[in-house]
């Protein structure tokens, strides 16, 4: 395929991309359009055909194309044509459950503290069909911790709800008496130096645990004038009789 066919076709994926359904990928645009390029080839990188792309790719597309419809400015990106965008609306007929991820480290903390927004964002973003709330946390940590959002309990906490696009939803906070996850494992963080002790502990033998062994001990001491002590009297009485005989 020529290059130039392929960033047209790469630039009509962007513009419905970030233009008409950033929701139906996860993705979340601020309030003038904008997203991260990391974002966007996070998206990529998940989709047949466009896995191969990379930041030269999109870059091309400003050098090849003059009727490309997109903006790029430092690491953002964004659709010109944004008449079509959604936009945060408030919603009262929402499912049971909404479902969001949230890094393995931090999980502890939320688990307090409660969700809040990532990455400087105003909403936490969530969404009804666990397959894309899976699909947004694996972008955000290797081993995502899912969580479990009562709308009901939320709402009567206080809380509302925003619905942006078909796909997500939208909150500023929510307390931790509002939703539920995993049982917490234990931290997996420690220092080397603390897991060394532990394991030091752990490992070490007593004198009195060695069933079994026999550890034979020998004499450091040389022979010398002591030793003559532990002769019998026969043998000593015998040298002092000898030692007179020749003196004589």
């Amino acid at each position: 395929m020529k290059p130039e066919k392929q960033c047209t076709q790469l630039s009509r994926f962007l513009q419905y991309l970030l233009g008409r359904s950033p929701d139906e990928f996860g993705l979340y645009l601020d309030c003038d359009g904008w997203c991260k390029i990391k974002h966007v080839l996070h998206v990529l990188s998940e989709e047949e055909g466009w896995k191969h792309i990379r930041m030269g790719n999109i870059r091309e597309i400003f050098f090849l194309i003059q009727n490309h419809g997109l903006e790029m400015e430092n690491d953002q990106i964004r659709c010109m044509d944004r008449s079509q965008l959604p936009q945060p609306e408030p919603i009262l007929q929402l499912p049971k459950l909404l479902y969001t991820y949230v890094r393995q480290r931090a999980y502890a903390h939320v688990l307090k503290k409660g969700i809040s927004p990532l990455g400087g964002k105003k909403f936490v973003i969530m969404t009804a069909q666990e397959h894309l709330a899976q699909r947004i946390g694996n972008r955000i940590d290797q081993k995502p911790v899912q969580l479990s959002i009562h709308t009901t309990h939320h709402i009567e906490h206080g809380g509302q709800f925003f619905k942006y696009g078909n796909s997500l939803f939208l909150t500023d906070y929510v307390l931790p008496a509002c939703f539920y996850g995993p049982p917490l494992t234990e931290d997996r963080n420690k220092s080397k130096k603390e897991q060394k002790n532990i394991n030091d502990k752990e490992t070490k033998i007593k004198p009195h645990e060695t069933y079994g062994s026999f550890f034979p001990q020998f004499d450091e001491k040389k022979p010398g004038k002591d030793s003559r002590k532990h002769g019998s009297k026969k043998d000593i009485s015998w040298k002092k009789v000898r030692r007179q005989k020749k003196r004589r």
